[in-house]
This record gives C-alpha cells, structure tokens and sequence, in this order.
C-alpha cells in the first residue's frame, strides 16, 4: 500500500473514530453506573488492529481521545480517556498479533474493554489518591464484558466487509 492511501486511510479511520465517539456521548446508557457506555469508536482500533501497524493504531486512539475529550468532556478527562485508550489498544494489538488463531475478535474486545476500565479506575484512584475506588471494578468488569462484546461483533462485521471488498488491498479506492 502507498503512502498516500495509508494516510487517507488512517485520516478516514481517525475521522471516524472521533464522530463515532461523538455521536455516543450524546446517548448515555441507562444504567445506574456513572461513565459506562459501550466505546463504539473502539470498532475504529480493531479495525486498525487487523490491517494497520501498532503506530498507525496509537495516533488513531491518541488523536480520538484528545479530540472527544476537547470537545465532550473536557481536557481534564484526557488522562482517563489516553491511558484506557492506549493501555487496551497495545494489550489487544498483542494478542490479535500473537495469539488471534486463539482469540476472536470479540474475546479480544472484550478483554479490551476489561483493560481500559481498569486503566481508568487506577487513573482515577492515583489523582485522588485514593483505593476506595477500584470498588467500581466489579460492576465495571461486568458492563466491560457486555460492551466488549457488542463492539467486538460489530468489529467482526465491519472487518468481514473490509476483507470482502478488499478495501486494504486493493489497487484502487472502493467507495
């Protein structure tokens, strides 16, 4: 693939990410647990998983964070929104890599998701210093694994589609 198109694809990848991301803040889940939603933008991370290197997979997370965070929740969010982002994408980057003929997409959504709660509590117990907060764990672990694995089967379906029409391999762009 051509310089050029890797980086209309990961500008695309990115552009998408962000509105996907944007779109679902204005749709709070309606469950009594402050924070939680499903993290559709992370389709956008496995997707780059699957056909992009582990730099082009950061700069999508690390742009998508900044930018939601300036634009939803605010820059004092940012370290919450960068470690889940980064910590999830380079644990799942992993085990796509070296362990996918174990692992499905969706396992590692979920697994995913796992990391990136957990990312965020620790986050938030080291600013305020405080351990009272990983009791948020349990109920975290429980909607990581049911939005995981919502994402991770869209995941599964948007790179099915990708492959089938060959959007990362083809000589031409498909739109």
């Amino acid at each position: 693939m051509s310089k050029n198109r890797k980086d209309a694809i990961i500008i695309i990848l990115v552009t998408n990410a962000i509105l996907i991301s944007f779109i679902e803040s204005f749709f709070p889940l309606p469950i009594p647990i402050p924070g939680v939603k499903l993290g559709l933008g992370n389709i956008i991370t496995m997707v780059g998983i699957v056909f992009l290197g582990l730099k082009d997979i950061l700069l999508i997370v690390v742009v998508r964070s900044f930018v939601v965070a300036v634009l939803t929740r605010g820059v004092t969010m940012l370290p919450f929104s960068l470690s889940g982002g980064i910590l999830s994408a380079l644990i799942m980057w992993v085990l796509y890599k070296k362990f996918s003929q174990l692992f499905s997409i969706k396992i590692i959504s979920i697994i995913g998701a796992i990391i990136h709660s957990t990312a965020q509590v620790m986050v938030a117990s080291m600013m305020l210093g405080q351990l009272i907060v990983l009791y948020y764990l349990p109920a975290l672990f429980i909607t990581s694994i049911v939005s995981g694995f919502i994402t991770g089967r869209i995941g599964e379906l948007v790179i099915n589609e990708i492959r089938n029409k060959e959007i990362f391999t083809a000589k031409k762009i498909i739109v």
